[in-house]
């Protein structure tokens, strides 16, 4: 059986450096992620090996082009025209400031996608991906999809987790974070979302009915509901060392709801 837990979340800044100054304030450390095409990103790793990544469009003479062609819909046109999950990573920047996608890490990239079989979702072409580390290590991974928003996209790592996700002082987070507790979605459909993920953890055989309050992925908690009126595409709780639960600025995680609750 396959090895499901969930990986990290993804939020889009409109400016990265803007957006380490913000996570820097409310006490989490910031660390360099890497850089593709047109976008870059930073990374709040936690010591669980969960992680909130910071994505940003490239701070360059491109950047107010690609906002006007995502407002206009030209990047959703050519997003539809892909057969990959290059089709999902170009219409995060299509969506508001916020938290917009989360992912899964499985161990079987291609037993995962088969598991979707069932749904009738369309399946996307895996894409290969890897970035180089400072110290010189290159961490290679693989993305998958479906195509569908609501449904989380999957990593498998071809490296060791640690090249990727590597932990040291970075994760003592001075605000006492410790990692990603539970993640709560709301999506259109909350039934079909929920059939699609019990029939991933639990495979095509599975004939139980979608257990929407509490999916386990690894050491964190899924939570599905019906969609309220939320500027947020889902809600994180994250665990910390405190004692009382403390909702962060919204105005400083760009509108994203996450709360740390004590560690209990």
């Amino acid at each position: 059986m396959t090895q499901l837990h969930f990986d990290h979340a993804v939020i889009f800044v409109p400016d990265l450096n803007s957006a380490i100054r913000q996570f820097s304030d409310m006490g989490f450390i910031v660390i360099p992620g890497g850089e593709h095409q047109h976008s870059c990103n930073a990374l709040v790793v936690f010591a669980d090996q969960t992680y909130i990544e910071i994505l940003a469009l490239k701070a360059s003479w491109t950047r107010p082009l690609i906002k006007i062609a995502a407002k206009i819909g030209l990047i959703k046109h050519f997003a539809n025209r892909k057969s990959d999950t290059s089709w999902r990573l170009m219409n995060w920047i299509t969506r508001e400031y916020g938290a917009v996608d989360w992912c899964i890490r499985v161990d079987d990239m291609q037993t995962a996608l088969d598991r979707f079989a069932p749904t009738k979702l369309p399946i996307l072409d895996t894409v290969a991906y890897q970035r180089r580390r400072p110290d010189g290590q290159v961490a290679k991974w693989l993305l998958g999809s479906v195509k569908n928003l609501d449904l989380p996209f999957l990593i498998e790592d071809k490296t060791p987790i640690d090249i990727r996700i590597p932990l040291g002082d970075h994760t003592k987070h001075p605000n006492g974070a410790l990692g990603v507790r539970k993640i709560s979605l709301s999506p259109a459909d909350s039934a079909g979302t929920a059939s699609a993920l019990n029939t991933l953890l639990r495979g095509p055989q599975n004939q139980s009915q979608p257990t929407a309050e509490a999916i386990a992925l690894g050491g964190t908690i899924l939570s599905i509901k019906e969609q309220q009126n939320t500027e947020s595409q889902f809600t994180l709780e994250l665990r910390y060392s405190g004692d009382k639960p403390k909702l962060l600025d919204s105005n400083k995680t760009y509108g994203a709801t996450i709360w740390l609750t004590p560690n209990s």
